[in-house]
């Protein structure tokens, strides 16, 4: 009984790419070596029919002889020409007898017999001829010669009908080696069509899933069969999808850290207020609290309570902005999601600088609120890094109707798709994008900063999260006249009924 190992290895012949590719070429070995033997055959049976139409065409030439020595003795009544006639005759005889099982295939036994018959008669006459006065010959030459002139007509018969044998054999192995030739042909193109689904196809599968991965339609790849050479691509590719899709994660929280760093000085500024508010009503209350009524004190501890709720608010949105978390979808108001974006990153920019809102109060999409605050700080502080002292920033938003993608240089996987769709600008007058960097700016790591004043994937992480909700980024830009960043994101159901259409 063989061991466990051996069968192991039996099976792993059988679902492997070299056991498929192999088993095909001793399919094909094999249909040429039954071919092969068949045609050997094939050629032994017209080998055989060729030796024995040279054997009756040696019997008929050996009565031709006979004819003619015959011819020559009633010309010439020379002893030697009717001893010559005598020894083609035995010789014909003896051909005729050695050969007569391979005769019996050209004619029936009553022919051969008849052909036999009359040769010996033939010879008797012949014989016959030296004890008759030279004088007589020509009586008895009619006799003779109608005698071998029917020897000579079963002769040529023979060597006629085996010519016509041997041509049909010819005609037929013709035939045969073109049915032959063409049904290993069929044979050897089935056999590839058979190895190409076996071989072929989950290769073209895992073509299809690289491409869909590509495309973030799906995380790893399924192995489209059991081969083993396709499990053990799956498993390295899958194990390098894995790696890749950690160190995006570790990029994309450098990133965050990053941006997290840049809003603190936004929450400084934030926080600032209610507590200078905060401190004002505490310094009225100590100072006045033993002369003021308890209906000032009351409106002076709510003030305090706003204020603690406000700076609690703020806190609460920088907490919730740096908590990492998995992926999740829900309806999310971008007017207020906006507006505390540019609170949290207000301190980059110029105090003369303007920031104009276009946003509904009402309009919502469905997206990751955390990711999606990640774009915004991303392309707004993108922008306030090159706005000037009259700077102005532009953020609007509205519910559109898709038929192509946006105008400019687009990413994403929403770029191709139509119907309703929230759009949203991010509009600067700032100095704009070259044009030589313009089909730059998405790729990880490209910045036209100095060193230590950015790692250049700000705008790589807003595509990515961007193309994580099935949206799509463009930007269009001329130099001297500012930027247009514009995101399309699928809307909500609630979008469709909220907000004008444009």
């Amino acid at each position: 009984m063989p061991s466990a190992p051996v069968l192991s290895q039996k099976v792993l012949s059988r679902h492997s790419l070299r056991g498929k590719i192999t088993l095909g070429y001793y399919a094909v070995a094999a249909i040429i070596l039954v071919a092969s033997l068949f045609f050997i055959g094939e050629l032994r049976t017209l080998e055989a029919r060729v030796v024995l139409g040279q054997r009756a065409t040696d019997l008929f030439n050996t009565v031709l002889e006979i004819r003619r020595f015959e011819r020559n003795y009633f010309l010439h009544h020379q002893a030697a020409d009717l001893a010559e006639n005598g020894r083609y005759i035995r010789l014909a005889q003896e051909m005729l007898m050695a050969n007569r099982a391979d005769f019996v295939a050209i004619a029936p036994e009553e022919r051969l017999s008849q052909l036999h018959t009359r040769l010996t008669r033939y010879q008797g006459q012949m014989a016959a001829l030296t004890a008759v006065d030279p004088q007589q010959l020509d009586a008895l030459e009619p006799q003779v010669r109608q005698l071998g002139q029917s020897v000579v007509a079963i002769a040529e018969a023979l060597a006629e009908t085996e010519r016509h044998q041997i041509q049909s054999t010819l005609v037929s192995f013709r035939t045969l080696l073109l049915g032959v030739i063409l049904s290993m042909a069929l044979l050897i193109v089935v056999i590839g069509r058979v190895l190409s689904q076996r071989v072929v196809k989950p290769l073209k599968e895992m073509e299809s899933s690289v491409a869909a991965i590509s495309a973030d339609h799906r995380e790893t790849l399924r192995p489209p069969s059991n081969d083993r050479e396709i499990l053990s691509i799956i498993a390295a590719f899958n194990h390098m999808l894995k790696e890749l899709d950690l160190r995006q994660k570790s990029l994309m929280r450098s990133e965050r850290m990053v941006s997290l760093g840049t809003m603190l000085s936004g929450v400084a500024h934030e926080l600032n207020n209610p507590l200078s508010n905060i401190s004002s009503s505490c310094q009225i209350l100590l100072e006045e609290g033993g002369e003021c009524d308890a209906a000032t004190q009351r409106r002076y501890l709510e003030q305090i309570d706003q204020q603690t709720e406000r700076a609690r608010s703020i806190v609460h949105s920088l907490l919730d902005f740096s908590r990492e978390r998995a992926f999740r979808k829900e309806a999310v108001l971008l007017r207020p999601l906006v507006a505390q974006t540019v609170g949290f990153v207000r301190g980059e920019v110029s105090a003369k600088s303007v920031v104009q809102l276009s946003i509904a109060e009402d309009l919502s999409v469905p997206a990751d609120a955390q990711r999606l605050q990640q774009v915004f700080v991303n392309l707004i502080r993108n922008a306030m890094e090159g706005l000037g002292p009259q700077g102005r920033m532009d953020i609007s938003a509205q519910l559109v109707l898709a038929s192509e993608p946006p105008v400019g240089t687009a990413l994403g996987e929403g770029c191709g798709k139509q119907g309703a769709m929230v759009e949203i600008r991010v509009t600067d007058n700032g100095p704009g994008i070259a044009p030589d960097i313009l089909p730059r700016i998405f790729d990880p790591f490209f910045t036209t900063k100095d060193v230590g004043h950015g790692m250049g994937l700000g705008l790589f992480v807003a595509y990515e999260i961007v193309d994580e909700h099935g949206g799509c980024i463009a930007v269009q830009s001329t130099p001297g006249q500012g930027a247009t960043f514009c995101i399309r994101l699928p809307a909500t159901d609630a979008s469709h009924n909220k907000g004008a259409l444009s």
